[in-house]
């Protein structure tokens, strides 16, 4: 083995011999990432907030409680972040949906199962910033 680097890990050596062009995978990887810190965040609170928190107590003040939320979730800013979680969130379940369909055999549909995922993620962020807009 020679000192200069083989063809081990972090080696530098490239198949084929030429350079390798970049493929967009750590751009789908990057919000993955995010997608999930997100989900492990805010979809837990979500669900307390509005599950359990809201609705807790005598009806009244139950409708008191969802009337302000619904006020707080009118505010721009509010609408925003909510976007920014449903859309990460949805970036993380397709890309997690991809690679689940590649492990389970559909490998040489690598490049044809982006177009259904990430598009379908796009079309449904697409969607709940239609929904988020009406509020």
């Amino acid at each position: 083995m020679s000192a200069g680097g083989g063809g081990g890990a972090g080696g530098g050596a490239q198949k084929g011999g030429g350079s390798a062009r970049p493929s967009g995978e750590a751009f789908w990887w990057a919000l993955f990432s995010a997608g999930g810190v997100m989900a492990a965040l805010f979809v837990p609170a979500f669900v307390i907030v509005t599950g359990f928190l809201l609705p807790a107590g005598d009806e009244m003040v139950a409708a008191e409680r969802a009337a302000a939320f619904a006020q707080a979730a009118g505010w721009w800013p509010v609408k925003v972040a909510l976007l920014g979680v449903i859309t990460l969130s949805l970036f993380h379940c397709m890309h997690r949906i991809r690679h689940l369909l590649m492990d389970v055999g559909m490998r040489r549909y690598a490049g044809a199962l982006k177009l259904p995922c990430y598009g379908g993620a796009l079309a449904l962020s697409g969607w709940a910033a239609w929904v988020l807009w009406g509020i």
